[in-house]
């Protein structure tokens, strides 16, 4: 009697034992699911800076890329020299020297580039296209994605469209704002070389990040281009620029007061802001760079 009594108890305690244990592995399993797949914050959807708009008809998607250190802008780009500054904002493993081979392809007499990176959070995607919505302008959406819930490190997308020149206008929006300039230098001063200027040395350049450094370089200048840089940076070194930056100086020739930096991994050079020049001088002109955008192996100047 005892061992009838007993048995449909063991069975139901074995019952409840293999559930608990299914359950167990189900919970370790899931637990394990989420820490192997990623550890990082939610992310945002898979859209470009306005997340609308509808796509754009005959837009060429001339390059597509996601990773990390992709830094974020929304540009456009109509001329040679636009791309070779453009390419300056990632001068990182090659993706600068890629874009500027890629991107200088293009037949920029008929055609606007237009540029956008930015933070895609833990969604992946295959592709992006370009759209376009009334009062915000051009904005991008992914294609092809895989949103996770969380995820390790957030990816950074940028994307490269093709336009035709006449339908981009002259004022175009990106995400409801102007376009940001296509490099990441600042021309923060210039000043012409007359007479006595770069040709009898030579060209020079150097960083002036640091006041003795700025002064080393000007005490060489004539006195009025020395007078008139000091001018034009007013009180820029008694005050930090905003975010890291470091600051260089070049003796050139062309329009000093367009020119735009070019940054490559092998050098820091400066160029005419349309890639010519009408009437080209000699002048000396003053660049603020972000600390992680100038290369380790660049020469400053060359």
């Amino acid at each position: 009697m005892t061992g009838d009594r007993t048995v449909p108890w063991r069975r139901r305690g074995g019952w409840t034992v293999a559930a608990a244990v299914v359950a167990g592995v189900l919970l370790v399993a899931s637990v394990w699911w989420a820490v192997a797949d990623s550890t990082g914050p939610p992310g945002p959807p898979g859209s470009g800076p306005d997340g609308g708009g509808t796509v754009v008809a005959g837009a060429d998607a001339v390059h597509f890329e996601q990773g990390h250190g992709l830094a974020g802008v929304s540009t456009v780009l109509r001329s040679p020299a636009d791309v070779r500054v453009f390419a300056g904002r990632y001068p990182q493993d090659g993706v600068g020297a890629e874009l500027r081979e890629k991107l200088l392809g293009r037949d920029l007499d008929a055609e606007a580039l237009v540029a956008l990176a930015w933070g895609s959070g833990c969604t992946s995607a295959e592709g992006a296209v370009l759209t376009y919505a009334e009062g915000t302008g051009y904005s991008a959406r992914l294609t092809g994605t895989t949103t996770y819930q969380t995820c390790e490190s957030p990816w950074e997308v940028l994307a490269v469209f093709a336009v035709p020149e006449e339908d981009v206008g002259a004022e175009p929006l990106i995400g409801g704002t102007s376009p940001d300039p296509p490099g990441p230098a600042t021309l923060l001063a210039h000043a012409p070389l007359e007479g006595r200027g770069a040709a009898a040395r030579g060209p020079r350049a150097a960083e002036v990040s640091q006041p003795d450094q700025f002064e080393d370089f000007v005490r060489p200048l004539p006195e009025e281009a020395a007078r008139l840089l000091e001018s034009e940076l007013g009180g820029v070194y008694d005050a930090e620029l905003p975010g890291p930056a470091r600051r260089f100086a070049f003796e050139g020739r062309g329009c000093g007061e367009k020119a735009r930096l070019e940054i490559t991994a092998e050098r820091l050079r400066p160029l005419p802001a349309d890639g010519s020049c009408r009437d080209p001088r000699p002048y000396v002109a003053v660049f603020a760079v972000p600390a992680d955008r100038v290369p380790a192996s660049a020469v400053i100047g060359g």
